[in-house]
């Protein structure tokens, strides 16, 4: 392995460990969130996170991949970085203001009234991340890992702090009575919602003052010459991201107004088991962290190693997949007997976010020979039939059809892409290898189905074994493939 994919590795378990120990640490607010929100409220919740999601996407409108490209280039790093964040200021700010004068109107549109202040709320969450997101760009592409996971850090550990701080320890002392009067009348005014979103602004807001210095140390100048082709760069890159975030949150927008009764009841328990897909996605994103700047920067490394990550990439996706689906009833110690139903979707949503990973993977040739509105044409496809499969199978089979809808999007993205860009950018891979490792996976998941073991020790030592056989035909296949497997 040569130095530059060594440190491609490196930076990735960096990223992967503070993004890990994050997300897991934020994974655990949603067991917290169904045993202290009725399922209403946590259905509300993961809505305005679907939102969130998207929107966020539309506000950096694609500046951090901008920035990634044009930095180093024929442009000044530091007055790229200045002009942007000028401009994202700009924007975030004007956002602000806006959510300042409609909170209660959409509020009227969309939730009959209900959850105004907690939109509000949403607004200012999305300002201060979308004008953080350029921050954090920069440290990733100055390969500040520590700095970027201890940031990250800090801002989950307050909310989940402030989460705890309102929704049990504030509860607590009422019920006690140690705290009476007019704070018991003030806090009971706001319904869980509400502190929940509460608690994420204010994890915004210190992550915002942590990255000051950062952005006040700067002595640069604003360039506004490099606006016009950092966004030209940058527009289908922030079409692609939309049509990305939709697709993958689309369900979460939508299952409420089409499953009618109990919309918001059926999304809490659906989102929970979403949830549990959470390593999926945590491996893409941390790989994507440092995947991302590496490749700008080391592009004489060569299409072979791009090749040979993705077959690391392929193999520990579906190492995760195996450990979840395998020993799902571990997992399910998180959840409470209402949303342990949903898990049927669980192997679904792991596959889809897997074949979005492998798609992000993919996506690499269009990024570096400068055709990102391909990339908006396969974020369109994408989102179009997850749209139109949520529609359709949602009414039909419930939340199920929404995981299946979200599987056929990012499969199909994943397959058109492969296939245009081995014409535009041929990389040596090695598709019938990768096959097989997904033959494998298939192979032991069923098995596991079909087998049924009363014995809990037995059944472990099964599954464990299982597991491990899955593993060992990696490196038996790694042997074996000297050019042989195409």
């Amino acid at each position: 392995m040569s130095l530059s994919l060594k440190k491609l590795a490196g930076e990735t378990v960096i990223y992967g460990a503070s993004t890990m120990i994050g997300r897991l640490l934020n994974w655990l607010l949603m067991p917290f969130y169904i045993r202290t929100l009725s399922t209403y409220e946590y259905g509300v919740v993961v809505n305005f996170y679907g939102i969130i999601a998207v929107l966020l996407v539309v506000l950096t409108y694609g500046l951090e991949t901008g920035f990634f490209r044009f930095s180093g280039k024929s442009y000044n790093e530091n007055s790229v970085f200045k002009t942007l964040l000028t401009l994202l200021g700009l924007t975030s700010g004007i956002f602000v203001l806006i959510g300042l004068f409609l909170h209660g109107r959409l509020s009227d549109i969309f939730y009959e009234g209900e959850h105004s202040l907690s939109i509000l709320l949403v607004f200012f969450i999305l300002g201060f991340d979308s004008f953080c997101a350029l921050p954090f760009a920069r440290l990733r592409l100055q390969n500040r890992a520590v700095k970027f996971g201890t940031v990250k850090l800090v801002n989950i550990s307050v909310n989940i702090f402030f989460n705890l701080f309102f929704l049990l320890l504030l509860p607590y002392l009422i019920k006690e009575g140690f705290i009476k009067g007019y704070i018991v009348d003030f806090y009971s005014r706001f319904d869980g919602i509400f502190y929940v979103f509460l608690s994420n602004a204010i994890s915004s807001f210190v992550t915002l003052l942590l990255l000051l210095p950062e952005i006040l140390r700067l002595k640069s100048f604003v360039d506004f010459s490099v606006l016009k082709p950092v966004l030209i760069y940058s527009l289908p890159v922030l079409f692609v991201g939309i049509t990305g975030m939709i697709t993958q949150n689309i369900d979460k927008i939508l299952l409420p107004a089409l499953l009618n009764e109990n919309g918001f009841s059926q999304l809490a328990i659906y989102g929970a088991n979403f949830k549990i897909g959470v390593l999926m996605s945590l491996f893409t994103q941390s790989f994507r962290f440092a995947f991302e700047p590496f490749f700008f920067k080391n592009k004489e490394e060569g299409r072979t190693s791009y090749a040979k990550v993705m077959d690391y990439f392929i193999f520990f996706g579906l190492v995760i997949f195996l450990g979840v689906t395998l020993f799902i009833d571990l997992v399910n110690i998180v959840l409470t007997e209402d949303y342990i139903r949903g898990n049927t979707i669980v192997p679904v949503v792991l596959l889809a976010l897997l074949f979005y990973g492998i798609y992000f993977n993919l996506s690499l040739w269009y990024k570096l020979t400068d055709r990102t509105w391909i990339g908006a044409v396969f974020g369109s496809i994408g989102a179009a039939i997850t749209i139109v499969l949520n529609i359709v199978l949602v009414p039909l089979i419930g939340v199920f059809g929404s995981a299946l809808a979200l599987l056929t999007g990012y499969f199909v993205m994943m397959v058109i892409s492969g296939i245009i860009g081995h014409k535009f950018y041929p990389v040596p891979y090695k598709p019938v290898k990768y096959l097989f490792y997904f033959i494998i996976a298939g192979f032991i998941y069923f098995l596991d189905l079909k087998v049924s073991i009363e014995s809990d020790f037995f059944s472990y030592l099964f599954k464990a074994t299982i597991f491990v056989f899955f593993i060992g035909s990696f490196f038996v296949i790694q042997k074996y493939d000297k050019d042989k497997i195409g």
